[in-house]
């Protein structure tokens, strides 16, 4: 039994899985493991920060962008870890213009490396939107791109798609229980109060919306981008957190990134301008609408609550997991302070 993990069960339940520690694969063994696997040669491999697997990019001969490989973390289950695969794989039968990661065939059926899935996918050059200054302009190919990838998704099903994840944010109210791990009694008390809110209507209208299949984590660390072309977005990654909830939960995901802008006169003006550009593909209800910035702000608990937990029950990871703690507050603090926009996600 971990001591790390809340008494109550649904919560220790959806937080079994969450950053657990495990031995890391060294590069070295990594790089030998792309050869044996897939026949890859790599001239340099490097770490990638994650969570919760093993990620690597690898630099080869003759091939200027490389290669992602990814270890699963040991106990995942086989048909989790075949999700965004196929996720991916019906995506892009659906809408073949998407920007997705193509996964590399293997030498062997099912690679494993010491037990644990083993996967190579092509790796997707250009910046990160993390590392650009959107414009409103850039902000509605966001959401139209996160349109897209909704429809192309709508018919998509899987036997692990109804798995327990704890970044699914219509199960945020399971996760009070973490409230005293978030430092401060101020912001103890500011996402408890948060917390009662959205549990008494909002949490409870969300279970009544549309359900699908959705990429559940559409952040500028995810998506690649290219000013110059024609769509802004050149690539879309981590399906990690791919699991079937709501779209006005997956909406509010993607706008939570982009809402809390310090600099704006509006902290909501690059979110609105977001689901502009989602409303021109995907359809939400007036019900849908009405909830997603409540849920903007629940994403923002969210991650306050699971850093929180993750940098004090697994500090071996903190460096990774507490990068964006204090942003984080400061984007919740803004929004909280700002008047909610009168049309829901329909501005």
């Amino acid at each position: 039994m971990d001591e790390a993990l809340p008494a109550t069960p649904l919560t220790r339940r959806l937080l079994a899985g969450v950053g657990a520690p495990f031995e890391r694969t060294p590069p070295g063994e990594a790089a030998a493991v792309a050869l044996r696997c897939f026949g890859v040669t790599a001239t340099s491999i490097a770490r990638l920060a994650t969570e919760r697997d093993d990620t690597f990019r690898l630099a080869v001969p003759g091939d200027a962008h490389g290669y992602v490989l990814k270890i699963s973390a040991p106990g995942d289950d086989p048909a989790e870890i075949g999700l965004p695969g196929a996720a991916i794989a019906h995506a892009a039968a659906r809408d073949d213009s998407l920007p997705l990661q193509q996964f590399v065939p293997p030498l062997t059926l099912s690679p494993t490396h010491g037990g644990r899935a083993v996967r190579l996918l092509r790796y997707l050059p250009g910046s990160l939107l993390s590392e650009v200054d959107p414009s409103p302009t850039d902000w509605r190919a966001v959401g139209r791109m996160l349109g897209r990838l909704t429809d192309a998704l709508a018919d998509f099903d899987h036997p692990a798609a109804d798995r327990w994840l704890a970044w699914d944010l219509a199960r945020l109210a399971e996760l009070s229980e973490l409230v005293p791990v978030i430092e401060g009694e101020d912001r103890r008390r500011a996402v408890g109060d948060l917390l009662s809110e959205l549990s008494a209507e909002t949490l409870p209208a969300l279970h009544l919306t549309p359900r699908q299949v959705v990429h559940n984590d559409f952040h500028g660390g995810n998506l690649v981008v290219q000013s110059n072309a024609p769509d802004f977005i050149t690539g879309i990654l981590d399906f990690g957190d791919i699991v079937r909830s709501h779209r006005a939960a997956d909406l509010a995901v993607a706008m939570s990134y982009a809402a809390p802008s310090l600099r704006a006169s509006d902290p909501w003006a690059p979110a609105i301008a977001l689901a502009s550009g989602y409303r021109e593909r995907v359809t939400l209800s007036d019900a849908e609408s009405v909830l997603v910035p409540h849920l903007v702000l629940g994403r923002l608990a969210q991650r306050l609550l699971l850093a929180s937990w993750l940098v004090t029950s697994r500090p071996e990871n903190a460096e990774y997991t507490s990068r964006n703690l204090e942003s984080t507050w400061r984007q919740l603090v803004s929004l909280r302070q700002s008047p909610l926009p009168t049309g829901g996600a329909r501005q």
